[in-house]
Protein backbone atom coordinates (compact mmCIF):
# COMPACT_ATOMS: atom_id res chain seq x y z
CA UNK A 1 0.00 0.00 0.00
CA UNK A 2 1.26 3.46 -1.21
CA UNK A 3 -0.92 5.97 -0.10
CA UNK A 4 -1.24 7.01 3.61
CA UNK A 5 -4.86 8.36 4.58
CA UNK A 6 -2.65 11.64 6.09
CA UNK A 7 -1.31 12.10 2.56
CA UNK A 8 -4.80 11.79 0.39
CA UNK A 9 -6.78 15.05 0.03
CA UNK A 10 -10.46 14.35 -0.35
CA UNK A 11 -13.08 16.09 -1.88
CA UNK A 12 -17.14 15.06 -2.23
CA UNK A 13 -19.45 16.29 -4.39
CA UNK A 14 -22.82 15.34 -5.86
CA UNK A 15 -22.51 12.53 -7.84
CA UNK A 16 -24.20 11.62 -11.39
CA UNK A 17 -24.09 7.98 -10.73
CA UNK A 18 -26.40 5.15 -8.91
CA UNK A 19 -28.59 6.59 -5.71
CA UNK A 20 -32.19 7.16 -7.20
CA UNK A 21 -33.36 10.11 -5.09
CA UNK A 22 -30.08 10.53 -3.19
CA UNK A 23 -28.25 11.36 -5.91
CA UNK A 24 -29.92 15.32 -5.61
CA UNK A 25 -29.17 15.71 -1.94
CA UNK A 26 -26.00 13.72 -0.74
CA UNK A 27 -22.56 14.18 -1.92
CA UNK A 28 -21.58 10.74 -2.28
CA UNK A 29 -19.10 11.49 -5.48
CA UNK A 30 -15.08 11.37 -3.84
CA UNK A 31 -12.31 12.57 -5.65
CA UNK A 32 -9.14 12.05 -3.92
CA UNK A 33 -5.57 13.45 -4.84
CA UNK A 34 -1.79 12.84 -3.35
CA UNK A 35 1.17 14.73 -3.57
CA UNK A 36 3.86 12.52 -5.50
CA UNK A 37 6.36 14.05 -3.22
CA UNK A 38 4.51 12.88 0.01
CA UNK A 39 4.95 9.00 -1.22
CA UNK A 40 7.33 6.69 0.50
CA UNK A 41 9.07 5.58 -2.41
CA UNK A 42 12.50 6.62 -4.11
CA UNK A 43 13.63 9.62 -6.02
CA UNK A 44 13.68 6.86 -8.94
CA UNK A 45 10.22 5.82 -8.85
CA UNK A 46 8.80 9.01 -8.46
CA UNK A 47 10.09 10.09 -11.81
CA UNK A 48 8.97 6.62 -13.47
CA UNK A 49 5.26 7.39 -11.89
CA UNK A 50 5.52 11.67 -13.26
CA UNK A 51 6.19 9.93 -16.55
CA UNK A 52 4.04 6.57 -16.69
CA UNK A 53 0.89 8.95 -15.51
CA UNK A 54 1.58 12.56 -16.67
CA UNK A 55 -2.33 12.44 -17.63
CA UNK A 56 -3.49 11.69 -14.30
CA UNK A 57 -0.85 14.27 -12.73
CA UNK A 58 -2.36 18.04 -12.10
CA UNK A 59 -0.15 21.04 -12.41
CA UNK A 60 0.63 20.75 -8.74
CA UNK A 61 2.53 17.46 -8.78
CA UNK A 62 -0.61 15.28 -7.67
CA UNK A 63 -1.86 12.32 -8.51
CA UNK A 64 -5.89 12.18 -9.18
CA UNK A 65 -8.65 10.16 -8.87
CA UNK A 66 -12.32 9.56 -8.61
CA UNK A 67 -15.19 7.44 -7.46
CA UNK A 68 -18.67 7.88 -7.87
CA UNK A 69 -19.63 4.53 -8.67
CA UNK A 70 -21.27 3.32 -5.27
CA UNK A 71 -24.50 4.80 -3.51
CA UNK A 72 -22.16 5.47 -0.30
CA UNK A 73 -19.72 8.14 0.08
CA UNK A 74 -17.47 6.03 2.60
CA UNK A 75 -17.63 3.12 -0.09
CA UNK A 76 -16.70 5.36 -2.91
CA UNK A 77 -13.98 6.96 -0.95
CA UNK A 78 -12.26 3.23 -0.27
CA UNK A 79 -12.68 2.92 -3.93
CA UNK A 80 -10.98 6.29 -5.02
CA UNK A 81 -8.03 5.58 -2.60
CA UNK A 82 -7.58 1.71 -4.08
CA UNK A 83 -7.64 3.48 -7.16
CA UNK A 84 -4.72 5.44 -6.19
CA UNK A 85 -2.85 2.64 -4.86
CA UNK A 86 -3.63 0.62 -8.01
CA UNK A 87 -2.45 3.38 -10.13
CA UNK A 88 0.77 3.55 -8.41
CA UNK A 89 1.13 0.02 -8.34
CA UNK A 90 1.04 -0.90 -12.11
CA UNK A 91 3.09 2.11 -12.98
CA UNK A 92 6.06 0.97 -10.99
CA UNK A 93 5.59 -2.69 -11.68
CA UNK A 94 8.60 -4.33 -14.20
CA UNK A 95 7.86 -6.55 -16.57
CA UNK A 96 10.34 -9.29 -17.15
CA UNK A 97 12.92 -9.01 -19.69
CA UNK A 98 12.02 -11.59 -22.73
CA UNK A 99 14.65 -13.88 -23.27
CA UNK A 100 14.73 -14.88 -27.32
CA UNK A 101 14.32 -18.42 -28.06
CA UNK A 102 15.45 -20.31 -31.27
CA UNK A 103 13.54 -21.81 -33.84
CA UNK A 104 11.85 -25.36 -33.23
CA UNK A 105 12.39 -28.42 -34.87
CA UNK A 106 9.29 -28.66 -36.72
CA UNK A 107 9.75 -24.99 -38.20
CA UNK A 108 13.55 -26.62 -39.10
CA UNK A 109 12.46 -29.21 -40.58
CA UNK A 110 9.87 -27.49 -43.01
CA UNK A 111 12.16 -24.70 -43.84
CA UNK A 112 14.66 -28.06 -45.23
CA UNK A 113 11.17 -29.57 -46.83
CA UNK A 114 10.58 -26.30 -48.62
CA UNK A 115 14.23 -25.98 -49.62
CA UNK A 116 14.19 -29.71 -51.19
CA UNK A 117 11.41 -28.63 -53.01
CA UNK A 118 12.94 -25.94 -54.66
CA UNK A 119 16.04 -28.32 -55.53
CA UNK A 120 13.71 -30.82 -57.18
CA UNK A 121 11.81 -27.87 -59.23
CA UNK A 122 15.34 -26.51 -60.51
CA UNK A 123 16.79 -29.62 -60.55
CA UNK A 124 13.93 -30.54 -63.35
CA UNK A 125 14.68 -27.54 -65.61
CA UNK A 126 18.20 -28.23 -66.23
CA UNK A 127 19.56 -29.66 -69.68
CA UNK A 128 21.47 -32.26 -70.02
CA UNK A 129 23.66 -30.53 -72.78
CA UNK A 130 25.76 -28.70 -70.68
CA UNK A 131 28.43 -30.36 -69.40
CA UNK A 132 28.92 -27.85 -66.62
CA UNK A 133 25.36 -29.20 -64.98
CA UNK A 134 25.62 -32.79 -63.22
CA UNK A 135 22.27 -33.77 -64.20
CA UNK A 136 22.57 -36.32 -61.39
Amino acid sequence: MFVNNENIKIKTSRSSGPGGQNVNKRSTRVQAWVNIDDLDISEGEKKKLRIKLANKINERDELETESDEERAQEQNRDRAIEKLNELIEEALHEDKPRIPTGPHQGSIEECLYHKHLRYQKKKSRRTAKNPDIDPA
